[in-house]
């Protein structure tokens, strides 16, 4: 499977802050080379677009938003450019992406103590509608790459991973962990 442009999200946990408070903190990344495996270009605020993808960091391999997904604030990493490797591997290079920027942004002096992201259930997006369709023999064909990377993120095999959207939709995929604590 040659799934390329791939995106997880992550929600955050409750929390009172403005997309915006994150342009200033996305530019001191860019002046300190904060992500040091991402060639950072430019910060947009897109916050003012009805359902746009907020405060957005461009880098060379994929861009990070920070949204107001259904109220609730969401930090996504979108793969751009193209990967070597199984879908496993591409999988894992966007998960720990996503997951970098998370903790960089939960240990940020404005943020402590007011922001965390669940990690618990993120959400695995194919940007890819030509070649990985929103069916459920596409989610079929991605569940076995899908469940080795997602265990040994969890750590153990006590997950769900289901299909969402519509097929005119891109296939996106809620990964849940079964575990209590």
């Amino acid at each position: 499977m040659e799934l390329q442009r791939l995106s997880v999200k992550l929600l955050a946990e409750e929390t009172n802050i403005n997309a915006t408070e994150f342009v200033p903190v996305f530019h001191s990344w860019i002046r300190n080379k904060k992500l040091k495996d991402h060639l950072m270009i430019d910060v947009a605020d897109y916050n003012h677009v009805p359902e746009g993808p907020g405060t957005l960091l461009v880098t060379h391999e994929g861009n990070y938003s920070l949204a107001s997904d259904d109220g609730k604030l969401s930090l996504l990493y979108q793969r751009k450019r193209f990967q070597e490797g199984t879908i496993s591997v591409r999988l894992n290079t966007a998960l720990k992406a996503v997951l970098n920027a998370a903790e960089f942004l939960e240990q940020e002096a404005e943020f402590k103590g007011r922001l965390s992201f669940e990690r618990k259930r993120f959400w695995v997006i194919s940007n890819d509608r030509l070649n990985l369709p929103n069916t459920e023999q596409a989610f079929e064909q991605l569940r076995p790459a899908f469940a080795e990377i997602v265990e040994e993120f969890f750590a153990h095999d006590h997950f769900n991973l289901s299909r969402h959207g519509e097929r005119k939709e891109p296939l996106s995929i809620l990964v849940e962990s079964n575990v209590l604590n």
